[in-house]
């Protein structure tokens, strides 16, 4: 009998169905529980059991599990922000391999994730909570512009802002204040964190852990729209940084998996580098989105989705020397303006670049486009691959050239 792999909800934009067709692959039974099964676009053709359920609701989850037989249940698991603490708190009802819920909660509110860093004495910037628009008020003489103002419980760069005038902190803190219902309609905490904005490159840390045990399987190269939002617009993996910088990039990140008490699988952690070192920005208690995953795996040949799958089923993780064999990275298409999206031009010019390994177009010829303000707005995507650093880079910079896009 196939042991089953439970799925609360997931990941629409990737990772999420990839890792049903893993945990098939690997011999497990996936069963997805969801609100909204036309949410996810492959799921009904996955040929995956789909049980639909108050997925926000940990009674109600309980009792899909506990129908299902605890003892057939090899695991649980979500690839979706939005379910990681329900998730975590369904796995520690009923026995299973995972996180515990007071580690994700830190990792998903940044405001006790700040505070918690803050404890500790590692590198962040600077930061002020804020509740209300009185508790704004008060901050007004210690907040240094321009500032970063983010919602404490969203993801996906979702209403992160830099505000270069005390006129736009004010309008951002009011709307994330206003913002009661994610995209996901749970409540939000409606509280907001003001941010000292780092200046340097951005880098996000690719690691995994088993019972506290925690390995870098990469650095990533990451790459932003730029001002006022910060939207990724491509990666390149594995990140060339000089080995002082590596090491010590690794080391705060793993300071600060032990600070938050995180245990089991994988995280994605942004940090900056600056003159005066590592400065951590955030960690997310799961696999990196933006397709990272699938960076690592063609530049490595470790397919992390797949070791996430067997570390929810409750299995070890055996590495192998982890040396690159060689680099990839990805470009987002976006729009530069808005309007309605009349035609994407040079396709197969750009699928006959060498080194091209992945092009997938997601956007509709008529729907409604604009720069991005979160990842939601990405029109698909091109991964590259290469033998070096500066040939990805010139991959990356060609099929950039060559997408077109018509706005009218």
């Amino acid at each position: 009998m196939k042991k089953k792999l439970l799925f609360v909800e997931g990941n629409t934009t990737g990772t999420g169905m990839l890792a049903i067709d893993k945990a098939r692959k690997l011999g497990f039974e996936p069963v997805f529980l969801t609100q909204k099964a036309g949410r996810y676009d492959g799921l009904l053709e996955s040929e995956c059991r789909v049980i639909v359920t108050d997925t926000d609701s940990i009674n109600e989850l309980k009792l899909c599990v506990a129908q299902e037989k605890v003892e057939e249940i090899a695991g649980i698991l979500t690839t979706s922000d939005y379910y990681l603490e329900i998730t975590a708190n369904l796995i520690r009802a009923f026995g299973l391999t995972g996180n515990s819920p007071q580690a994700i909660h830190l990792c998903r509110n940044k405001a006790l994730y700040r505070e918690k860093l803050q404890s500790q004495g590692i590198r962040q910037p600077h930061f002020k909570v804020v509740r209300s628009m009185g508790d704004l008020k008060k901050t007004r003489q210690s907040v240094h512009l321009p500032c970063l103002v983010k919602p404490a419980d969203d993801s996906g760069s979702n209403n992160v802002r830099l505000c270069f005038s005390w006129e736009e902190v004010e309008q951002q803190t009011a709307k994330i204040l206003q913002n009661e219902r994610n995209v996901r309609g749970q409540k939000t905490s409606q509280t907001v964190l003001l941010e000292e904005y780092i200046e340097g490159p951005e880098y996000s840390v690719e690691m995994f852990s088993w019972q506290g045990e925690s390995i870098c399987i990469g650095i990533t190269e990451k790459r932003l729209t730029g001002f006022p939002y910060f939207v990724e617009s491509g990666h390149v993996f594995p990140a060339v940084l000089p080995s002082d910088v590596k090491q010590e990039i690794e080391e705060t990140v793993k300071q600060t998996l032990e600070a938050v008490n995180f245990q089991f699988g994988a995280s994605h952690s942004e940090v900056k580098w600056t003159p005066k070192g590592c400065v951590m920005i955030e960690t997310n208690a799961r696999l990196a989105g933006g397709m990272i995953p699938e960076l690592v795996c063609h530049s490595t040949g470790m397919d992390l989705i797949e070791q996430q799958v067997l570390c929810a089923a409750g299995v070890a993780p055996k590495w192998e020397q982890l040396e690159p064999t060689g680099y990839s990275g990805i470009h987002f298409i976006v729009a530069k303006e808005g309007g309605r999206l009349s035609s994407v031009d040079n396709l197969e010019a750009v699928r006959k670049i060498q080194g091209v390994e992945e092009f997938v177009v997601k956007a509709q010829i008529g729907q409604a486009v604009q720069p991005p303000k979160s990842f939601s707005d990405r029109l698909g995507y091109v991964i590259v691959s290469g033998q070096s650093y500066e040939q990805v880079v010139e991959r990356l910079h060609k099929v950039s050239n060559m997408i077109s896009l018509k706005v009218l």
